[in-house]
């Protein structure tokens, strides 16, 4: 793995140096650079895997120098290195998140070994996935996995913040590719569009999930729609003619509708939206907060529950702002009657945060990842055993 260390204090870089090579496999390559521009020139030659960025820097700053490889689309790792307010890289992990670069998070001065470790581990995991040859799926192979039915729906449990109960599910695409193995959603959702397969591929999500009714138990799953894909010519009539043949349709399916492209035919999604739900299906609006016209789309369609984006969940311990928005969401859910979704909750202390504000579900790595149907009943065993609603009933733990 090769790693660009960018701090331009000769003190503070000694010493990160210094704790890197403890922690690095012996061939593991470390190049130094005291400001952006040195290091944007280094780059020319010598390719990093994993970046070390300070913020505060001479001649350009590391917020710049970001800014720069994004547009050269870099894709490897970032770690943000910098004594500045929670506030400032707070905003940074956040343009980074928005520049698709990989941020892994950020290390304070001084870093601890453990610390740093894991972040080199990240990295190199990372590496070694970029490194795959599914990376570079084009249409073609996307459109003979879909054909083959590779492309499945993996299943991400949602769980009652009150009582910790399971109540829901989302269902998120996997490739099950009989080489590469299981090939994540952001390696093929742009080919599988450039195919014309979304509509077609969504449709059989609806179809494969009804079938899985009894592994599911009856929980309803959220099937997500892009609002491109809403307005597709005869996708609605496809829907109805299944609401038509499944009596208990909307049982077990809901919709959620990507909140980030509502701009697409604004009539045409309405038209769509109207019919679904005068046929009796719920829709639910995804990433509450970061597209287009949010509380517009409240108004104009008929949502049941909206879905706070993870990015807000994730930084609201450091971000005042996400912190706040997270609390104004609730508020909107409660005065429109609506149920909010919490995305993203992945450590213990975002459940109980959420749940003392009165967020009704949650979903994340915290309660459990996507998972193929079978595997479903396993975890729920678990998730029982470690449900940290029912610690607090046995007087294990208090919120």
């Amino acid at each position: 793995m090769r790693i660009l260390l960018i701090e331009d204090h000769p003190f503070q870089r000694n010493i990160l140096h210094t704790q890197l090579k403890r922690v690095i496999a012996p061939d593991d390559l470390i190049c130094d650079a005291a400001t952006g521009l040195e290091a944007l020139d280094a780059m020319k030659t010598f390719r990093p895997d994993l970046i070390l960025c300070d913020l505060n820097m001479p001649e350009m700053d590391g917020i710049q120098f970001l800014g720069c490889i994004a547009e050269k689309a870099y894709k490897g790792s970032v770690v943000i290195t910098s004594a500045a307010s929670t506030e400032v890289i707070s905003t940074v992990e956040r343009m980074c998140q928005s520049y698709r670069l990989n941020i892994l998070g950020c290390l304070p001065k001084p870093a601890s070994i453990d610390e740093l470790s894991e972040m080199v581990e990240l990295a190199r995991k990372h590496m070694l996935s970029e490194q795959r040859p599914v990376a570079m799926l084009t249409a073609e192979d996307v459109k003979t996995a879909y054909l083959a039915g590779w492309i499945k729906p993996w299943y991400q449990p949602i769980v009652s913040l009150e009582d910790g109960h399971w109540v829901a599910n989302e269902a998120l695409l996997r490739l099950e590719h009989p080489e590469h193995g299981v090939i994540p959603p952001g390696a093929f959702l742009r080919q599988m569009e450039e195919a014309g397969l979304e509509a077609a591929q969504t449709l059989n999500n609806i179809r494969i999930t009804l079938n899985n009714r009894h592994a599911l138990a009856g929980r309803r799953t959220a099937i997500n729609i892009t609002p491109m894909n809403l307005v597709s010519e005869g996708f609605v009539d496809e829907v109805i003619q299944i609401i038509d043949q499944t009596p208990d349709f909307n049982d077990h399916i809901y919709f959620e509708i990507t909140e980030s492209n509502q701009a697409h035919k604004p009539g045409q999604a309405l038209e769509a939206a109207s019919r679904l739900s005068m046929h009796g299906c719920k829709l639910s609006i995804d990433d509450f907060g970061t597209g287009y016209s949010s509380l517009k789309q409240l108004e104009s369609l008929p949502f049941e529950s909206l879905k706070i984006d993870k990015d807000f969940v994730q930084s609201s311990h450091d971000s005042k702002a996400s912190a706040t928005i997270i609390e104004a969401c609730l508020l909107l859910t409660k005065r429109l009657s609506l149920k909010a979704v919490a995305e993203g909750v992945e450590t213990e202390s975002h459940w109980w945060s959420l749940r003392s504000e009165g967020c009704d579900m949650a979903q994340g790595y915290f309660v459990g990842r996507p998972m193929p149907v079978a595997e479903l009943a396993a975890w729920h065993q678990q998730w029982i055993a470690r449900n940290p609603c029912a610690r607090v009933a046995d007087g294990l733990c208090c919120d």
